[in-house]
């Protein structure tokens, strides 16, 4: 293998720096670095850096350096003979190359950093943050340097936003956006510091980052498996705060395919549901809404159920259809394709039954059931009324154990929901026109639902 100056290292700060570094000069892979790029990238960011939007953000991430430190007067030649300082360090490692770098682990260290070159790992005086009582972290300069190119992919959002994945493919398109966004600050002389799209709430942000990644770049995700975290962070010197997200590769798979699906514009209906305290009949425009709490993004962020965002019980309907159903429910919920399955038929028959008898009030009393016992209950006397009328039981004894009712009482409020999604989808015109009213029972969306 090559001596080469980079590769990934698994910390999201140096890994952040070495895409913004191979976005700004034009490289596609770390290993094609060369120190004549580090010297462009110095040359070129170092003016940026000293407006005042920028420098305003750069006070959050690297307090006290040259750039930020009120009382340093010529700024622009200590911040760039610090970062030739670094360059100065730096040669191409060998390739079983290895040292005490407690990020790159290929490279030995110089000296001690603190918060003021790397974020988030405290001051020279708090070594109770440290191993052995050291005054600060273990980072070379090769990784020290590339930290320092850390903000031109950060995303503003009240605090910083800084994304870290697994996949080539996100960290380069992403890259690629916020260079964008910081080489049309430079050209049009109006800078406003990190890429910022005025978000305030970070997992509407970060839903957002992956929806317009998905939209714009037509990528065969299927190979790449993504997983992504997200780091919300502050290194002010008073109050350093982080706060992390993770989006697992289902949820990312999830919503890029969603995106094919003939139903999306229904997913867009189930998301837009998720919103909480918000008048649509007053709202013109998405600024007005896209910082309000989303239950939709909360929930698969938390691995919870959104199975109720699928229906509107007060009208009788569903958004989307059941392939857009167990799509969710196959690709995020991992649910066993055979339980699948048997709540199809299960709920096939049920809206049969309610159709052939003309029996709207077992359908008001499945909707309306309380607890697991009532529900069990309901479902054995529509059993018995089908007595005469049926071939065969609506399920066996296997199936009600194993795939209506597989965690017992715990699980009895989504089989609930996936029954009656059925019934709705498949008595839908039939229900129109029986001009039943509202359904009375409210419906019971939260952020700890299922």
């Amino acid at each position: 293998m090559e001596n080469i100056i980079y590769k990934f290292t698994g910390d999201p700060f140096v890994d952040a720096g070495i895409w913004a570094i191979c976005g700004w000069v034009g490289k596609t892979k770390p290993e094609e670095l060369d120190k004549e790029d580090l010297k462009k990238i110095t040359g070129d960011i170092v003016q940026l850096y000293l407006t005042e939007k920028w420098a305003k953000s750069l006070f959050s991430i690297f307090p006290n350096n040259p750039i930020t430190n009120p009382s340093v007067k010529d700024k622009k030649t200590r911040y760039s003979n610090y970062l030739n300082g670094l360059i100065g360090y730096i040669n191409k490692m060998p390739a079983e190359a290895t040292g005490n770098c407690i990020s790159c682990g290929h490279r030995d260290v110089k000296e001690i950093r603190t918060k003021t070159d790397i974020p988030l790992i405290g001051s020279g005086t708090m070594i109770n943050f440290f191993p052995s009582g050291q005054s600060g972290g273990d980072y070379c300069p090769a990784c020290t340097f590339a930290v320092q190119f850390s903000p031109l992919v950060l995303y503003r959002c009240g605090k910083l936003l800084l994304v870290h994945s697994n996949s080539d493919k996100i960290m380069r398109y992403w890259s690629k956006k916020a260079i964008k966004d910081v080489r049309r600050q430079t050209l049009m002389k109006g800078y406003t510091g990190c890429f910022n799209e005025y978000f305030t709430n970070p997992i509407n942000a970060l839903f957002n980052i992956i929806e317009s990644m998905i939209r714009e770049y037509d990528e065969n995700w299927l190979n790449e498996n993504p997983s992504i975290n997200l780091y919300h962070f502050t290194n002010y010197n008073q109050g350093p705060d982080i706060d992390t997200y993770h989006v697992p590769t289902p949820i990312f798979m999830f919503l890029a395919y969603v995106k094919q699906h003939e139903r999306y514009d229904d997913w867009k209906k189930i998301v837009k549901k998720g919103y909480k305290k918000v008048d649509w009949d007053k709202v013109k425009e998405e600024d007005e809404y896209k910082n309000k709490t989303n239950l939709v993004y909360n929930n698969l962020l938390k691995n919870k159920s959104i199975i109720g965002y699928f229906l509107n019980r007060k009208n009788r309907e569903i958004i989307g259809d059941w392939n857009l159903f167990i799509f969710y429910l196959k690709e995020v919920k991992k649910m066993d394709p055979k339980r699948l399955e048997t709540l199809k038929r299960v709920g096939d028959e049920l809206s049969e039954y309610i159709k052939s008898t003309d029996n709207t009030k077992r359908l008001s009393d499945l909707e309306r059931v309380k607890n697991y016992g009532s529900f069990r209950n309901i479902l054995r006397k529509i059993i018995k009324d089908r007595i005469n009328n049926a071939d065969k039981p609506m399920f066996s004894l296997e199936e009600y154990v194993e795939y209506l009712f597989p965690d017992g009482y715990l699980s009895w409020r989504e089989t609930q929901d996936l029954l009656l999604f059925r019934i709705y989808e498949d008595l839908h015109d039939w229900l129109k026109n029986k001009e039943l009213p509202e359904n009375e029972v409210e419906e019971e969306i939260s952020d700890d639902k299922n």
